[in-house]
């Protein structure tokens, strides 16, 4: 893929959590979930995100973004969509996000790339805590610690967030109103104040301001 010199993009690196405890018949509808994530992501955010999420290794996967002020919404998004269509409180993804520097990726597989970028986005996921399932890492901004602490406690949030919660905070994050939300991501008919009181109790007002703050942050730089 042509890169711009000097330009920083984001690259988040997940794996799912307890992934080998799951039966072939939750394996084999993961694994759907997260093509069709991938899909949905693009379609969402299309000046964005360039590639289709690479899954590898069964349980891994990992994205590239072009705009790195919105890798933080990005994240949420796929993190979100998984625990939708998984349809379980329990289910989990572990999530690095980094912003740098890349040489190189192809047009076909963004973990085969190459670069500072990568490098910073394993680590992030290598060195979680027990407790924390996100963690952020950036070669230069000089807010990446105060980032790393809105990403973490947003985390503390999101991981929380049953499976309609979820669907509600997908529209959220394309900055959807409630009915439109109500309407479209809903297979039986839902109420604008069922919708709200998802957002409520999953925290997203919370989670607003911090992805506000991560975004002006990441573009100020």
């Amino acid at each position: 893929m042509k890169l711009q010199k000097k330009k920083n993009y984001a690259v988040i690196t997940g794996d799912i959590i307890r992934s080998s405890s799951l039966t072939l018949k939750k394996r084999e509808k993961l694994h759907k979930v997260m093509v069709e994530g991938s899909k949905q992501l693009r379609k969402a955010f299309p000046q964005v995100i360039p590639l289709e999420v690479d899954i590898f290794r069964g349980d891994s996967w990992q994205l590239l973004v072009k705009n790195p002020q919105y890798a933080l919404r990005v994240a949420l998004f796929y993190r979100a969509f998984l625990r939708a269509r998984m349809e379980s409180h329990e289910f989990n993804t572990r999530i690095g996000v980094a912003i740098g520097e890349l040489d190189f990726v192809p047009r076909d597989r963004v973990s085969e790339g190459q670069g500072e970028v990568y490098n910073l986005s394993g680590k992030a996921l290598e060195n979680l805590p027990n407790s924390v399932s996100m963690s952020f890492l950036s070669s230069s901004n000089p807010h990446k610690k105060y980032l790393n602490t809105i990403v973490q406690l947003i985390d503390s949030l999101s991981t929380r967030w049953t499976d309609k919660q979820s669907l509600a905070i997908l529209g959220a994050l394309q900055g959807w109103t409630q009915k439109k939300i109500a309407k479209i991501l809903w297979e039986k008919k839902i109420s604008q104040q069922a919708v709200a009181q998802h957002l409520k109790s999953s925290g997203w007002y919370a989670v607003e301001k911090g992805i506000e703050y991560f975004e002006e942050y990441i573009q100020a730089k």
